[in-house]
Parts: C-alpha cells; structure tokens; sequence
C-alpha cells in the first residue's frame, strides 16, 4: 500500500513475517496491530478477527475500518467456520489458555498456526504433537521479557529428530538446534536461579531437564 509506514514491536513483527496468506484469522487481537498490519502490508487479503468480550471487538471494529476485515464477537474458534481461513494466530496470552481454544474445535482449524504466548511454549509443542501439527519454524524474540513464537503446519513433525524429548519439548527443538543465543542466556539464568532453592525432587528434575539442554550447546 502507498505510504505504508506502520509497524509493530518486536514480538508481533516476528509474528506477522510468518504469515502471508489470502484469508487470516486472529483469535482475541485488542487493538488489531497485528491484523491491520497484515491488511496495510499486503501479506494477507481478507482479515476474521474474533474477540471474546464487547470492548476488544469495538476497539478492533474502529482499528480495522475501511479495511477488508471482519470482526467477529464469539468465544474463540466458535465463530470461524472450518476451511474459512487459511492461516491462524494467537498472540499474548497463556500458553494453557490458547491449548483450549485450539482444543475446542479441531475441526475449524486451519492448516497452519502461528503462536505467540506469554509464557512457557511447552503446553503447545505437546499439543501440536498429539493434533498433528508439526513444527515448522520457532522464535524467541526480547520484549517486555523473552517471547517464543511457534509456526505450525498441519502433518508430521521431523524437528524432534535427534534430540532428547524432554529437553526439547521444554525448550524448542528448533531453537535447540539452531543454538539460539537467548536461549543460551535464559537457560543460563534459569540454572543459576534452580541452583539456589532446595533441592527437592521438582528442583532436580528440572535441573537435569536444563543440564541436558545446555549439553546440546556445550555447556
């Protein structure tokens, strides 16, 4: 688009160069950044935002006037019909929460995800694994504090290959093989905190899920 100038911090924009699609739905967008800027950019044609509550879907109905969007008020992908979009996003909230909203209706997912909780990846990559997605790329980006973003693609998931399940479950295959620096840091700050609390059984499970992560990087 002519003049086209917006742009997105660092989270949502790793978010948004994983998508290019002709139909885009988001689940639960606020203020719509993320779909206005996919509309404006030209990375997809046509925008289905759903908002749960009265006062996001007004915010996203006046962020995406003018714009080929419809903004849909319903619980996640209750009002998506199946095969009406062609890729998904969640972004900003629990890892937990957005496992139920992809658990819900199977049926009206569409072939590829793009993920971006607020917390630990872990509860989608289990997720992903049982629903049939693999995984196709992951991110970690920093923010307000250190982001995972996860692309999934309907069918069978080679990234595990090779690597410990635990470990790479916990803290990315991808990124693990990739040898991601701030996943190198955030491993390293997670061991030095684990190794100041009481060394009961959870503590030393999850030390030796970290040790054998930070194996994979030689340290």
């Amino acid at each position: 688009m002519a003049g086209f100038t917006f742009s997105l911090e660092p989270r949502l924009m790793a978010v948004a160069q994983e998508i290019r699609a002709p139909t885009h739905a988001d689940i639960g967008a606020d203020h719509a950044l993320l779909p206005r800027y996919l509309l404006l950019s030209g990375r997809v044609e046509r925008a289905i935002v759903v908002e749960k509550n009265k006062g996001p879907w007004e915010n996203s109905r006046r962020a995406l006037a003018g714009l080929n969007a419809e903004v849909r008020l319903g619980d996640g992908l209750s009002v998506l019909q199946a095969g009406e979009a062609d890729s998904l996003s969640l972004c900003g909230m629990g890892a937990r929460l957005m496992v139920r909203i992809l658990s819900a209706h199977p049926a009206r997912l569409p072939p590829r995800l793009v993920l971006q909780p607020n917390d630990s990846p872990e509860p989608l990559r289990r997720w992903a694994l049982s629903a049939g997605f693999a995984l196709q790329n992951e991110q970690m980006v920093e923010g307000f504090w250190r982001y995972g973003i996860l692309t999934l693609q309907r069918g069978v998931c080679t990234a595990y290959a090779g690597l410990p399940l635990e470990p790479a479950l916990r803290y990315g295959p991808l990124l693990l093989k990739a040898q991601h620096p701030l996943l190198r840091t955030h491993l390293q700050e997670r061991q030095r905190y684990m190794q100041k609390l009481a060394p009961v059984e959870k503590v030393r499970a999850e030390l030796e899920v970290l040790e054998q992560a930070l194996e994979l990087f030689g340290a």
